[in-house]
């Protein structure tokens, strides 16, 4: 008489079954993707002949609120000083013309502000490929950083949600271990870290929690 499977044995059995099934799937991605599974349509740099997208990650959208929330301030914040125009205009005296350039230069400013946290957020992008893992790092606008390693290098990989907000909206980090020489890759923040890290650890032989 065959054993009957036992209850963990059998979740982790369907669990790589619709791991599986998820990866041999096309699925588009939109530009606020923060979380893309075998995207479709996607290139990089250097992408080697057969090689395909498995995983394409950014921090979780979430994370964009408090700069949202700052950019919306700053945008209604003239509207706020024309309101109350009347009871600064005893003190201050400016011209319509010196308004008008104050008022341009300012939400010059603002695009900017706008313009840099996007990219901050748009470009710092974590790969996962049949082959490897690329890490893009870029601060400010001028600044890139690549880092990569192949998938038969990963030791070890694992998250870790610290936080009630964390757990509520489901983002954490994403850490993996590697004997190369870039000991460790994270991915910020990163939205379904537990999908992220199954994936992950389906593809080099469930090395992972």
């Amino acid at each position: 008489m065959p054993k009957a499977p036992l209850e963990g044995e059998f979740i982790l059995s369907s669990q790589d079954q619709k791991t599986e099934s998820r990866l041999k799937s096309k699925n588009s991605v939109h530009f606020y993707s923060s979380l893309g599974i075998n995207p479709e349509g996607l290139i990089f740099e250097n992408q080697e002949q057969d090689e395909e997208i498995v995983l394409l990650v950014r921090r979780d959208l979430i994370t964009n609120v408090p700069w949202i929330a700052t950019a919306l301030f700053l945008i209604f914040v003239p509207l706020l000083v024309f309101m109350f125009s009347d009871l600064l205009t005893p003190f201050i005296q400016v011209s319509p013309q010196t308004q008008l350039i104050t008022t341009l230069f300012y939400y010059l400013i603002v695009a900017g502000f706008i313009l840099v946290e996007f990219t901050l957020w748009y470009f710092n992008v974590g790969l996962v490929t049949n082959r490897r893992i690329i890490d893009l790092d870029v601060s400010g606008i001028l600044y890139k950083h690549t880092a990569e390693t192949r998938l038969e290098l990963i030791e070890d990989v694992s998250y870790s949600q610290v936080g009630s907000i964390r757990s509520v909206f489901n983002y954490g980090d994403v850490l993996i271990q590697t004997a190369a020489k870039f000991a460790n890759f994270e991915f910020d923040r990163a939205p379904e870290p537990a999908k992220i890290v199954r994936i992950i650890a389906s593809m080099i032989g469930g090395k992972g929690p």
